[in-house]
């Protein structure tokens, strides 16, 4: 995933085994992620091909709850030493939050998306607005358009350059 920002690109690259970072807000100009950021990477990833999430964990727990007043069902995905996933889903079977989480040292550290605006593409309801909240931030990101099916060459999933230092004003 590409973003523009007002202060340069920010590339997220994930190649089904490793996953980077190359960001001008980061502290480092390209992070490789391990751990529990390298699993939130590949859930991530996942849920741009849903028809993974199932097989993507060893064992399910469901479950319901309100959000906003609106009852969603919640599906748990539990991996073997690993964080569990929150996937809410609303009535009509649409994603409107996901909550990851990554063990860290100072304990399980969270982090939601809110999924919105879903608009059919070539049959596929797909989210075209979400925000991603963590314990120090927040982004939201918003679609323009979405080309399904689009060729992407195989280069674009390799470990990018480090992004480019902001230049001081």
């Amino acid at each position: 995933m590409i973003v523009h920002t007002a202060i340069g690109d920010s590339v997220r690259i994930f190649d089904g085994r490793a996953a980077w970072i190359a960001a001008p807000d980061k502290p480092l100009p390209l992070m490789s992620l391990t751990g529990g950021n390298l699993e939130g990477a590949k859930i991530d990833a996942m849920l741009s091909f849903p028809a993974q999430i199932k097989q993507a964990f060893a064992q399910w727990r469901v479950g319901a709850t309100a959000i906003d007043d609106r009852e969603v069902r919640v599906l748990q995905g539990i991996n073997p030493r690993q964080a569990p996933v929150n996937f809410y889903f609303d009535e009509s079977g649409l994603l409107v939050r996901l909550v990851r989480f990554v063990d860290t040292a100072v304990g399980r550290v969270p982090t939601q998306v809110e999924y919105s605006d879903y608009r059919e593409v070539s049959g596929v309801k797909i989210p075209f607005r979400w925000t991603t909240t963590w314990t120090d931030g927040q982004a939201t990101t918003e679609l323009s358009e979405v080309q399904p099916n689009a060729p992407i060459d195989t280069l674009r999933f390799a470990q990018p350059a480090p992004a480019p230092r902001p230049k001081a004003e």
